[in-house]
Formats: C-alpha cells, sequence, structure tokens
C-alpha cells in the first residue's frame, strides 16, 4: 500500500520539476503590478511553497531509488535462502521455542 502511494506522488512530481523552476523565475522578475494583477499576495511565500514542492519532489525520487534498491535486496536474498533450503537449511519458523524443519 505505501509503495503504491510512494509511486502514485512519484507520478504526480515527476514532469512538473521544470515547470516549477520557470514559476519561481517568474515571480522573481515580476514586479508589484504585475504580482498584483496575478492575484499574489506574497511572492517570497509563494517562491518558497514552490521550494517545498521540489524538495518534496527529489525526497520521492531519492525514497523510490532507495526502496528499488531494498527490492533487489530482498529479491537475492529469497534466491540464496532458497538455494540454502534446497540443500536441507531448516525453516525459520519456530513453534514452542523449537526450530521447525
Amino acid at each position: 500500500m505505501a509503495i503504491e502511494a510512494i509511486h502514485k506522488t512519484v507520478e504526480d512530481l515527476r514532469n512538473k520539476r521544470e515547470e516549477a523552476n520557470q514559476l519561481i523565475t517568474f515571480l522573481n522578475i515580476k514586479n508589484s503590478y504585475h504580482l498584483d494583477e496575478l492575484e499574489i499576495e506574497d511572492r517570497t511565500t509563494t517562491i518558497i511553497e514552490i521550494k517545498k514542492f521540489l524538495t518534496k519532489r527529489n525526497l520521492m525520487l531519492n525514497l523510490e531509488k532507495r526502496c528499488k534498491s531494498i527490492e533487489t535486496d530482498i529479491d537475492s536474498f529469497i534466491l540464496k535462502y532458497g538455494i540454502l533450503r534446497e540443500k536441507g537449511l531448516p525453516s525459520p519458523m519456530v513453534i514452542h521455542d523449537k526450530l521447525m524443519t
């Protein structure tokens, strides 16, 4: 469930980085008259919100990359564990404090 939420958020943010950077540039070059016309009351707050968006986007991309790395590690472990099980490694299932085969 959490992985699905991560993927959805990453997809929502993936293609909007350039738009956010363009918006910051736009806000920085406009004077207060233009900002009033656009009904932007506080340039600084708006730019901070955009930068928060960019930070969240980067965090989500890093989290997605880390999740993929963890999934790869888990798959590798399962493969190696399966080989050991075929060679007679006991089951890690514990019942009444005894390792079950």
